[in-house]
């Protein structure tokens, strides 16, 4: 390991072999990798996940692995980031990947930045062409904001993208986080959640002081089959279980942190709206969740036509 690192990259791995080398094969190509921290939260997979994370750590001696029952992501990262020595951190899915020469910039910039979250773009990759293209492809690339490498406030950040789109991105995967930071605020990911990054990111950007904005599409978000975001069968209990969990959290979370802003009014609105997306995409009724949807709070919130009618459409439909 190195004596004394500026980032730790956490790397949550479950059942991955098919994806592992060729992501941690994208973090080595970048300049500077060594003088980092690589931990590997192998979480109880039953392939071959282990054995290769083992083998890059007998290579390479800034990689080390956790070997460690099957807890879910939430439990991985957490894990990670109470190991790490990282004055940084950065949350790495096990099948996606970096671009070298552009995360190279990242690994040097944490040795001067006192920023509390790091802040970049990230590419599509797509595994079939069976899969739908996101409506707006650029989505993962802060499309509200302007192409101009800059220190906003967490707070400024998300007011400049709600207003320019009326969307922001809630993904870890997105940023580094000033590790200090994240544990001084206690800002920890939340135990057998999916959808984690959804509750987890809108606090740290209001709890931050400062978001230094690279923009560049450094991260490549690979999408694929089979995945938790995209799950092979129709079943969605368990996405809507989690989503009828996260939003009545987030606006619980607003009213308290945000009382009387006017990021509020913003934000808020955001969620309404994402929530409504999720509850007729899901149709989360069927899962006997319809008489804990507080439809009254839903179109109070919402803004627009189409959020409004969807809003009061929820009182004919769920029951």
């Amino acid at each position: 390991m190195p004596e004394r690192t500026t980032l730790s990259v956490i790397i949550p791995a479950f059942n991955v072999e098919k994806y592992l080398a060729e992501g941690l094969d994208s973090l080595l190509a970048s300049e500077g990798i060594d003088e980092t921290e690589i931990i590997i939260i192998n979480d109880g997979s039953s392939d071959n996940t282990g054995e290769i994370a083992d083998k890059y750590a007998s290579d390479h001696r800034n990689i080390r692995v956790i070997h460690k029952e099957n807890e879910g992501p939430s439990a991985a990262r957490n894990a990670g980031l109470v190991e790490a020595s990282g004055t940084y951190v950065f949350f790495f899915d096990s099948d996606d990947m970096v671009v070298p020469e552009l995360f190279s910039k990242v690994i040097e910039l944490t040795k001067s930045a006192s920023d509390d979250m790091l802040l970049w773009d990230s590419e599509l990759s797509y595994e079939t062409y069976n899969l739908l293209v996101p409506k707006h492809r650029d989505y993962f690339a802060h499309s509200g904001l302007e192409k101009v490498e800059r220190t906003y406030t967490g707070k400024g950040i998300l007011e400049t993208q709600l207003r320019n789109t009326g969307d922001f991105v809630a993904t870890i995967w997105l940023g580094a986080y000033r590790r200090e930071f994240l544990m001084s605020n206690e800002l920890f990911f939340e135990k057998d959640l999916i959808h984690e990054d959804e509750l987890l990111l809108p606090k740290i950007f209001i709890t931050a002081k400062s978001v230094h904005y690279i923009p560049e599409k450094i991260y490549i978000y690979r999408i694929r089959p089979g995945s938790i975001m995209n799950p092979e069968d129709n079943d969605r209990s368990r996405s809507s279980e989690a989503l009828m969990y996260v939003y009545p959290e987030l606006f619980k979370y607003y009213d308290g942190a945000l009382e009387g802003e006017p990021l509020q009014e913003l934000i808020e609105a955001n969620l309404a709206k994402r929530y409504l997306r999720m509850i007729y995409k899901y149709r989360i009724w069927r899962y006997g969740y319809g008489k804990k949807i507080d439809k009254k709070r839903l179109l109070n919130t919402s803004r627009g036509l189409k959020n409004k009618v969807l809003a009061l459409g929820l009182y004919i439909v769920v029951h």
